[in-house]
């Protein structure tokens, strides 16, 4: 099992490469953030936020999370980072979505479906955690 694709964060005037997919597709040594609770590879997770197939965290939590990770990629920019959850497309691509708009991406939807799966972020749900990702993004300026 491979991850499904991968994308670039900038962060800090630094490259931060994210891989995305099926947790259980964890690359050797990447740091992941496990998004299924049933994955098989779930004890290997340095982040875990278990999130419904289809579904949509609460939202402080999962804020939560990615401010974790973002700090460890600041840290360490050169490991490998990996998210996934049991497809890799919608909870997964709505969290790199996220990511993506913490980081300052404008249209975070568009560029997680342009650069990592046009099929990332599958229902209206995940749609709208994203835009509110966005647009409190761009509140802080």
């Amino acid at each position: 099992m491979a991850p499904l694709g991968s994308l670039t964060l900038a962060l800090g005037g630094r490259a931060v490469t994210v891989t995305g997919g099926p947790f259980d597709a964890l690359p050797p040594g990447a740091r992941g953030l496990c998004l299924e609770a049933r994955s098989a590879r779930l004890a290997e997770a340095e982040w875990r936020l278990d999130i419904p197939d289809f579904g949509v965290p609460e939202e402080a939590a999962l804020r939560a999370v990615l401010e974790a990770m973002l700090a460890a990629m600041r840290a360490r920019p050169q490991d490998a980072y990996h998210v996934g959850c049991r497809a890799g497309r919608g909870r997964t691509g709505m969290v790199l979505a996220c990511l993506g708009a913490m980081t300052g991406v404008r249209d975070p939807l568009a560029w997680v479906r342009a650069t990592y799966d046009p099929r990332a972020v599958e229902t209206e749900a995940q749609e709208a955690m994203v835009r509110r990702f966005a647009e409190e993004a761009a509140r802080r300026g």
